[in-house]
C-alpha cells in the first residue's frame, strides 16, 4: 500500500497533508501517552500534585465546619444576605437619576445585542425621591420606613455585571465570576469562620417558594473549595431538609453503626487520595446528616416558638389581595429557620 492516499480528489499529501504512516503514528502515540501517564500516576511516579480545596489553618479535614476565631474583633455572629432576584429596579429605590427623569420619553439608539442597534425609549422612574438623614442619601417613596434609616445603610451604586445574560450575571453577583466553578459569598464565610454549631449547617439557603434564581445551585456552590462549604437549602413548605428521617425499622444505634462503617470505608479510600475534597466532604456530610436528624427538627420546629415570636415573623398575617403576592407566611417560615 502506498504511503500516500491515491483516492480521486484527495490532495497530494493525504489526510491533512500527512501520510497514513504519519497519521497512525501520531494518533497511536497520543493514546499511548495518555495510557502511559495514567499508569505512571497510579505508581506514584508524579509524586505530589496540586489539588484545589483545602481547609483553613487550625481546622482538620474531618471537622470542616469547626468554628474559627474571627481575624478581627467583631460583634456580628452571622451574615444574612438577601438577594432580591426579580426585585424592583434600583432606579425606583435608591439610585436617583435626574438626567434620566428629564429625558423621559425620548428615543435613543441602544445596542441590544452585539452589532444589533435599535431605537429604544428612555423610561424615567415614576417614584418621588428625596434626601434623608444626615448623610443625605436618596430614597424613593417606595420605602417610607427604610427612608428613616438611611444613615444606617451603605448604598453602593458602582456595581455592574460583565454579562447581560441573566444566569451568568446572577452567578457573578453571588460568586464574583460569570462562569460556574467559583465559591459564592456564603461558602467563603463558611470556609473562613465555620459554624457556631457543628451539628447544624453553617451556610443555609432559603429560596422564594415560587422558585430560585436562574442557574440554580450554581449560585450557592462552593466551587473549587471543599464541597462541605456549599449551601444547604431549607424549604419553606413540607420538610425543611429532605431525607432526614431514617427508613422504618432502623433504630439510631443501627444507623450509627452503618454511618461509621461507610465513613471507615471512605476514609480507607481517601488515604490513597490525599486532598480529595469531594470524598472528605462526603464523609463529613454523612456525619452531619446523622447529627441533623436530632438537631434539625428541634431547631426548625416553629411550633416551639411563642405566639408573640410567630407574630413577629408574620406567620399569622392574612394574604394580601394582589394575585402575585404570597404574603408574609411563606417567607416568615423560611427566614425564621436560620
Amino acid at each position: 500500500m502506498s504511503d500516500r492516499s491515491t483516492q480521486p480528489g484527495t490532495p497530494t499529501g493525504g489526510f491533512c497533508g500527512r501520510t497514513r504512516r504519519e497519521f497512525l503514528w501520531e494518533t497511536g502515540a497520543g493514546f499511548t501517552g495518555v495510557a502511559l501517564a495514567a499508569l505512571l500516576d497510579r505508581d506514584g511516579f508524579f509524586g505530589g500534585r496540586a489539588l484545589g480545596g483545602s481547609t483553613p489553618p487550625g481546622r482538620s479535614l474531618d471537622r470542616p465546619l469547626a468554628p474559627l476565631p474571627a481575624p478581627f474583633p467583631t460583634k456580628a455572629k452571622r451574615c444574612i444576605f438577601l438577594f432580591m432576584y426579580g426585585g424592583p429596579s434600583q432606579m425606583d429605590l435608591f439610585d436617583y437619576k435626574p438626567e434620566l427623569q428629564k429625558r423621559h420619553g425620548q428615543t435613543v439608539n441602544v445596542e441590544v445585542r452585539r452589532g444589533l442597534v435599535q431605537p429604544q425609549t428612555l423610561m424615567g422612574s415614576k417614584r418621588k425621591f428625596a434626601r434623608h438623614g444626615e448623610s443625605g442619601q436618596w430614597c424613593s417613596d417606595a420605602f417610607p420606613c427604610i427612608a428613616k434609616q438611611m444613615d444606617k445603610l451603605a448604598v453602593i451604586k458602582s456595581l455592574e455585571m460583565d454579562s447581560f445574560a441573566h444566569a451568568s450575571a446572577l452567578i457573578q453577583m453571588n460568586s464574583g465570576r460569570i462562569l460556574q466553578g467559583h465559591p459564592c459569598l456564603g461558602s467563603w464565610l463558611n470556609y473562613g469562620l465555620g459554624s457556631l454549631n457543628e451539628s447544624l449547617p453553617g451556610f443555609v439557603v432559603m429560596l422564594d417558594p415560587r422558585g430560585g434564581p436562574i442557574a440554580g445551585a450554581a449560585n450557592w456552590m462552593s466551587g473549587y473549595m471543599p464541597a462541605a462549604y456549599q449551601g444547604t437549602v431549607l424549604r419553606s413548605t413540607g420538610r425543611p431538609i429532605l431525607n432526614l428521617s431514617p427508613a422504618s425499622g432502623i433504630d439510631r444505634d443501627w444507623q450509627r453503626a452503618q454511618v461509621d462503617t461507610i465513613n471507615a470505608l471512605n476514609a480507607e479510600h481517601l488515604a490513597t487520595r490525599p486532598g480529595y475534597s469531594e470524598l472528605q466532604a462526603r464523609i463529613s456530610a454523612y456525619e452531619l446528616a446523622f447529627q441533623l436528624q436530632s438537631t434539625a427538627p428541634e431547631a426548625l420546629d416553629l411550633s416551639l416558638e411563642t405566639h408573640a415570636t410567630q407574630k413577629l415573623y408574620g406567620l399569622h398575617d392574612p394574604k394580601p389581595p394582589h394575585k402575585l403576592s404570597l404574603g408574609s407566611g411563606p417567607f416568615g417560615r423560611a427566614y425564621r429557620r436560620r
